[in-house]
């Protein structure tokens, strides 16, 4: 490894998803669709202005730090995967323990092949705003997957204050954003992004520093009602051509002291609309999903191949649906304060 160098009413509501349902009218014109010859494989897209071609649905790949999903499991599903189409894979340094095992290492031994290793786009994160930390936590990731190098490092929930504290330190030459473009230089990482549930106005800080070629925001169709990085930070990260991926299309976990028995997860029944929903979004390019197996990995690409954006009278209906949710106590800060 090379070393490293020294609150809106409802009208507003329902106004705000009329103008996402008709700009995505030039959406439904150019979709993308899968290879008539088989159904069930998943369309590729460029990721922005990284130029990188992946595939629209990318996997979460959380589960695998699950303590009875071994690496062999793990190999299986990537298999699985590229029979499906399916490159995108976005993990975390943070996902398990030293009981269950981390994601990244039960990784490693399928992408220790180089030649397997390859075929994928391959996605962490840093949760660390120092330099020094980061490079800890690059290096870490890099040995657990047993690979030179990564496509894409996210600065991890950049929107959690606690966390990243100074947005501005975590941005500069010091900071982890620093370290980053360091790696970047040195070849260790292609590109640079921001993750994040909450607090959309920090993420102009991001796109601010110039440096940020990908952003993955949560988003469906109940939180489009508060946190609405659809409409907050989206519509300008467009005009950079900065690749856009959607994370939370389902619901998924969130701020757990709010969570209901079902977490944040979306109703039984929606998911074809959520999904549908995400793919409405004007210039979404990715949606990762987490999984729990091929099954589930089966399920979101058979979808995904042949989805439709929603019509304009669908995006309606389904808004008004999300926004009963989100005025919900367990739903209004899902993913934590502050939701502007």
């Amino acid at each position: 490894m090379t070393p490293r160098p020294q609150d809106l009413s409802r009208r507003d509501f329902v106004r705000s998803s009329a103008a996402l349902a008709a700009a995505a009218a030039t959406a439904r014109g150019s979709a993308v669709r899968a290879d008539e010859g088989d159904p069930i494989r998943v369309p590729s897209t460029t990721l922005g202005r990284t130029g990188a071609e992946v595939s629209r649905l990318g996997i979460g790949c959380a589960y695998f730090q699950r303590e009875h999903v071994t690496p062999d499991d793990v190999q299986a599903t990537l298999r699985r995967a590229l029979e499906l189409g399916v490159t995108y894979l976005d993990v975390a340094p943070n996902y398990g323990n030293e009981q269950t095992g981390f994601s990244e290492e039960k990784m490693g031994p399928s992408l220790e092949d180089a030649d397997f290793r390859s075929k994928f786009f391959l996605v962490t994160k840093t949760e660390e705003p120092t330099r020094d930390g980061t490079w800890r936590l690059l290096e870490q990731s890099l040995r657990r997957m047993r690979t030179d190098s990564v496509d894409l490092v996210h600065l991890h929930n950049f929107g959690d204050e606690p966390r990243w504290g100074d947005p501005k330190f975590a941005l500069g030459k010091d900071g982890s954003l620093g370290a980053l473009r360091e790696a970047r230089e040195q070849g260790l990482v292609r590109f640079i992004g921001a993750s994040g549930h909450l607090h959309p106005s920090r993420f102009h800080l991001v796109l601010d520093s110039g440096a940020v070629d990908v952003l993955m925001n949560a988003v469906n169709f109940v939180v489009q009602h508060s946190y609405d990085f659809e409409h907050k930070v989206w519509s300008r990260a467009r005009q950079d051509n900065v690749g856009l991926v959607a994370m939370k299309v389902l619901g998924g976990a969130g701020d757990q002291s709010k969570a209901t028995g079902g977490g944040h997860r979306l109703p039984e029944g929606t998911y074809e609309q959520a999904m549908r929903y995400a793919f409405t979004i004007p210039g979404l390019h990715v949606a990762v999903i987490g999984m729990e197996g091929i099954p589930e990995l089966e399920q979101a690409a058979k979808t995904v191949a042949t989805i439709e954006p929603l019509s304009d009278a669908e995006a309606l209906e389904l808004a008004r649906t999300g926004l009963d949710m989100a005025a919900r106590e367990d739903w209004a800060e899902a993913y934590g304060t502050p939701v502007i």
